[in-house]
C-alpha cells in the first residue's frame, strides 16, 4: 500500500473534486455561456480556438475523468490499514461493565 501524509491525501481529495466538477461543468457549457474551454488549445498546443461551442463528450473529458479516477483511487489506497473500528462505531465496551 501507499503511505502518504494527511496533507497530501487531502490535496488529492480536493484535486479530484475540482477536476471532476470542472469536467462536468465544462462539458455542459454552463459557465462559459454555451462554449467549452479546451485546455490544450488555450496553452497553444492545438491550432483551433480555445473557446468553441463544441459541448459534449471529448477526448479532454476522458483524460480529465481518468486523472480524477486515478487521484481518487490513490486517495483510497493510501488510507490507513489498521482502523480503530471500536472508536469509529462508538463502541466503548460499556457492555462489559454490567
Amino acid at each position: 500500500m501507499v503511505e502518504l501524509d494527511d496533507n497530501v491525501r487531502m490535496g488529492l481529495l480536493v484535486g479530484t473534486a475540482a477536476i471532476l466538477i470542472f469536467v462536468l461543468v465544462n462539458m455542459t457549457g454552463i459557465v462559459f455561456g454555451g462554449d467549452k474551454l479546451f485546455i490544450l488549445d488555450l496553452i497553444g498546443i492545438g491550432d483551433r480556438a480555445a473557446m468553441r461551442p463544441d459541448t459534449g463528450f471529448s477526448t479532454q473529458d476522458i483524460v480529465g475523468l481518468l486523472v480524477a479516477a486515478v487521484m481518487g483511487a490513490l486517495y483510497f489506497l493510501s488510507a490507513e490499514d489498521e482502523l480503530d473500528w471500536e472508536a469509529l462505531l462508538g463502541d466503548d465496551d460499556d457492555d462489559d461493565e454490567e
